[in-house]
């Protein structure tokens, strides 16, 4: 695989008809199930969501500090999307925009907010985002319908089951620890934000991919999940040289139909670098 220039090249993000940013999904961006999960548009809606506050001042930098997403409807690998926001509330320091992911056919399959934060450090560039290009096809994954979600994190641990290829492109890895399912990302300089640290879109990915997993941990034979809701608080944004972030997902209460997860990805040194939630629903295949 070759090694992406940044994140909008790794995920697809391009401009198209003049100023519009758009996403093409491809087979590189679906999970361990084939499917297309939160994780896949976190760099887009972070983008989004972003550049309407920062655009009112160019002068100064701006972060997210909280990231909110909704699942509406689940895109297809193959779809493109569009990205809008709109800003709802605005000062000298801090703004909420609310952003929308749709198909080119006009299908809404996320909506959300994010909150931002404007940051006393300059930067003389923006971020590198170039023309879309069409995906080179890939085979999808599967999992086996009649396992339970703990049997398919076993095999994805060992080695039997393949990790998805969005968690590849994060060279991720999982295991258990102490009840808790663990996700673990080593970071690589693509990575970046323009200031050079962890894009929060990437944060993000991490995050709703941890929480993909621990969800699955849960899953009864025959049944599958979706992340509805997720939401993450930006605390640290962490270094991009190597070293590995971990994600801890523990559930808060797992029914039937809906389970509510907690995640906190720390370094290795255990400094909490974002602490995010998700609300998953359980539907049979």
């Amino acid at each position: 695989m070759n090694t992406p220039r940044n994140p909008f090249d790794a995920f697809g993000i391009g401009i198209a008809d003049g100023k519009q940013l758009r996403q093409q999904l491809s087979g590189a961006l679906a999970d361990h199930r084939g499917l297309i999960e939160l994780s896949a548009l976190a760099v887009l809606f972070d983008t989004i969501g972003g550049r309407p506050f920062y655009d009112l001042d160019e002068s100064a930098s701006s972060l997210q500090a909280r990231v909110i997403m909704s699942a509406l409807h689940r895109p297809a690998v193959t779809d493109r999307l569009v990205g809008s926001a709109e800003i709802r509330m605005s000062d000298d320091g801090y703004g909420t925009t609310t952003a929308d992911i749709t198909t080119t056919a006009g299908l809404l399959v996320t909506t959300g907010l994010t909150r931002n934060v404007r940051v006393g450090r300059t930067s003389n560039s923006r971020d590198e985002i170039g023309t879309l290009t069409d995906p080179a096809p890939r085979q999808l994954p599967a999992t086996d319908p009649n396992l339970a979600g703990h049997k398919i994190i076993e095999a994805i641990a060992h080695g039997d089951h393949p990790i998805g290829p969005i968690a590849e492109l994060v060279d991720g890895s999982v295991s258990v620890r102490d009840g808790a399912t663990r996700f673990t990302s080593i970071t690589a300089s693509w990575m970046a934000n323009m200031m050079g640290t962890m894009h929060g879109g990437m944060i993000g990915t991490i995050g709703a991919l941890a929480c993909s997993f621990g969800a699955q941990a849960h899953t009864q034979p025959g049944s599958d999940y979706q992340i509805l809701d997720f939401d993450i608080g930006f605390y640290r944004s962490p270094a991009v040289d190597g070293t590995p972030v971990h994600v801890d997902v523990t559930p808060i209460k797992v029914g039937r139909r809906i389970g509510s997860f907690e995640a906190n990805m720390r370094t290795d040194d255990r400094t909490l670098l974002a602490r995010a939630t998700a609300d998953v629903r359980f539907t049979p295949r």
